[in-house]
C-alpha cells in the first residue's frame, strides 16, 4: 500500500503558528471582498410602474376619445411611480384579441409623456414635476384617435396556444360579426422597461347616426329655445319608431362568418346631445391659463345630463350679452355600445334683455305745506333695479331728474321739498332694470300737482 505524500509539522513551534496563519488568510479575503464599496447598497431590481388603466373610450363620429389614468405607484408599492411615458395601442378586429400578443397586431396611436418626478429613494424633494413636460402622476389624460379607412379595416387575430384572454369589464356580449376597435395602454419607466398592460377596452365600429341638418335658436324671456330636425330627416324619424317583429318566411339560417364585412347599425332610437360654447366674460379678470399640450385632447361635454329623446331643448341663461353657440349631435346605443354622430353646424345667439320693466302704477301726489309727496305701487320684475323721478315746471317742457345727484330711487315714495308755492309741477316716474351697460327703462307714469 503506497504511503500518503504529506508531512506533519515537525516541531511544537510550527504547530502553534498554523491557526494564526489561517485567520490571517480569512481576514485578507474579507477585506478584499469589501474593497471598492461606497454608500448604501444598490437595489437588486429596477422599479416598474403599475398598469395605466384606460377608464373610458368614447366614439364621436370618426374620432375616439380614450381616457387614461397616470399611475402613482410602482409594482413594489413605492411612490412616486418610476414612469416616463404611456403608449396607447389600438386595433380593429371582429373578435376580441388577447392581451399577450396585442401589440403585435395593434398599432401605436399615441404616446403620453409623463413629467419627471422624484425617485422613490430620493427624499430631498428637489425634483418638482413640470406639467409642461408631461402629464402629472394621478391625473387623467384624454387622447384622440382619428379613425381613417386603414384604422377601420379589420385585422386578423392570431390564436396562441395556452394564452390567457384579456380581462375586460363586464358587459353585454357583442355581436360576433360586428367590428370593434380595441385599445390598451402600456407604461414605461425611464430605462425603457414596460410595465403591466391595462385592461382592454373597446368601442363599436357601427354606423353612427346621420348628422343633424339644422338647428334653430330663439329667445323666450330668459331662456334660449333650441329646435332641430331629426337626424336623417323624416325617413330617419320613421325608422327610429319601433315596428312589430314579424316571423321570418323560412327557418333557414345563414352560415356564420368569421370576419365582419358589413357596418351594422347600433340598436335603439336616435337620441340627442346638445353642446354649448360661451364667449368669455369681458369683465372677468384673466385667470390662470392651463399649458397647451400636444399629447392631450379635451372632448366637449354636453349641457344635458342624459341624451334627449325630444327635438327641443331650453337653456336658461343670464342676460350677460355673451354669445352662445350651440351644436346638436345624434346618439344611438347605450353604455359601451353608444356611438355619436358628428355635431351639427353651430347656431349662435346673444342673450340680450330688450324687455323693459312694466310702467309704475298707482302714482299719487299729496300736497303739503312746502312739499309734494309722491307714492306708487312697487314693480315685481326679477331684474328690477330702481326708479327715476323727473320733474318739469309749468311753461317748461324740459324734464329734470330728481334728486340732483341723479341716483336711482329704490323706495316707492319720494318727497319733493324744493317747490315754490303756487307753481304747478309735472312729475314722471319710470322703472329701470339692471341691464349693463345700458338699462331698459319703462314707459312713464305721469302726474301734475300745484305746490302751496
Amino acid at each position: 500500500m503506497p504511503t500518503p505524500n504529506f508531512q506533519l509539522p515537525t516541531s511544537k513551534e510550527e504547530r502553534r503558528r498554523r491557526p494564526f496563519r489561517c485567520c490571517a488568510v480569512l481576514l485578507s479575503c474579507a477585506i478584499t471582498a469589501a474593497c471598492g464599496k461606497k454608500g448604501p447598497p444598490l437595489l437588486p431590481y429596477v422599479r416598474i410602474p403599475v398598469a395605466a388603466e384606460v377608464t373610458a373610450a368614447r366614439r364621436v363620429g370618426n374620432d375616439v376619445y380614450i381616457t387614461v389614468t397616470v399611475p402613482t405607484m410602482n409594482l413594489d408599492e413605492s411612490k412616486p411611480a418610476s414612469i416616463q411615458r404611456i403608449e396607447i395601442w389600438g386595433v380593429t378586429t371582429a373578435t376580441s384579441p388577447l392581451q399577450v400578443p396585442f401589440t403585435t397586431i395593434a398599432a401605436r396611436v399615441a404616446v403620453i409623456p409623463v413629467a419627471r418626478d422624484a425617485d422613490p429613494s430620493d427624499r430631498s424633494g428637489t425634483v418638482v414635476p413640470d406639467p409642461k413636460t408631461g402629464a402629472l402622476q394621478g391625473t387623467s389624460v384624454t387622447i384622440k384617435d382619428s379613425l381613417t379607412p386603414e384604422k377601420m379595416a379589420p385585422r386578423a387575430v392570431p390564436t396562441l396556444k395556452g394564452a390567457r384572454p384579456a380581462a375586460t369589464p363586464a358587459a353585454e356580449p357583442p355581436d360576433p360579426e360586428a367590428l370593434r376597435r380595441y385599445y390598451m395602454a402600456v407604461p414605461f419607466n425611464a430605462r425603457g422597461r414596460a410595465g403591466p398592460a391595462s385592461k382592454i377596452v373597446d368601442v363599436p365600429m357601427t354606423s353612427v347616426p346621420d348628422k343633424v341638418a339644422a338647428v334653430r335658436a330663439s329667445m323666450k324671456g330668459r331662456s334660449i329655445s333650441l329646435e332641430w330636425e331629426p337626424a336623417g330627416g323624416l325617413l330617419g324619424f320613421l325608422l327610429d319608431r319601433t315596428l312589430p317583429v314579424e316571423p321570418p318566411p323560412f327557418d333557414d339560417r345563414p352560415a356564420a362568418s368569421s370576419t365582419a364585412t358589413t357596418m351594422p347599425i347600433a340598436t335603439g332610437p336616435t337620441l340627442y346631445n346638445v353642446y354649448r360654447d360661451t364667449a368669455p366674460d369681458p369683465l372677468a379678470l384673466p385667470g390662470r391659463v392651463a399649458p397647451e399640450t400636444k399629447w392631450a385632447s379635451v372632448p366637449a361635454q354636453p349641457v344635458n345630463a342624459q341624451p334627449l329623446a325630444t327635438l327641443t331643448f331650453p337653456d336658461e341663461v343670464p342676460f350677460d350679452e355673451r354669445q352662445r353657440c350651440y351644436r346638436v349631435s345624434g346618439v344611438r346605443g347605450s353604455g359601451a355600445q353608444r356611438v355619436e354622430s358628428e355635431p351639427s353646424e353651430p347656431v349662435c345667439i346673444v342673450p340680450v334683455d330688450i324687455e323693459p320693466p312694466t310702467t309704475p302704477t298707482g302714482l299719487t301726489a299729496t300736497v303739503t305745506e312746502g312739499s309734494i309727496d309722491l307714492a306708487w305701487e312697487p314693480n315685481g320684475e326679477e331684474d328690477f333695479r330702481g326708479y327715476v323721478v323727473l320733474r318739469s315746471e309749468a311753461g317748461d317742457d324740459t324734464l329734470r331728474q330728481l334728486p340732483k345727484a341723479n341716483a336711482l330711487i329704490t323706495d316707492t315714495r319720494y318727497t319733493d321739498s324744493d317747490v315754490m308755492p303756487g307753481r304747478t309741477y309735472t312729475y314722471v316716474v319710470r322703472a329701470v332694470d339692471d341691464r349693463i351697460p345700458v338699462p331698459n327703462v319703462s314707459d312713464q307714469a305721469e302726474i301734475t300737482a300745484t305746490a302751496r
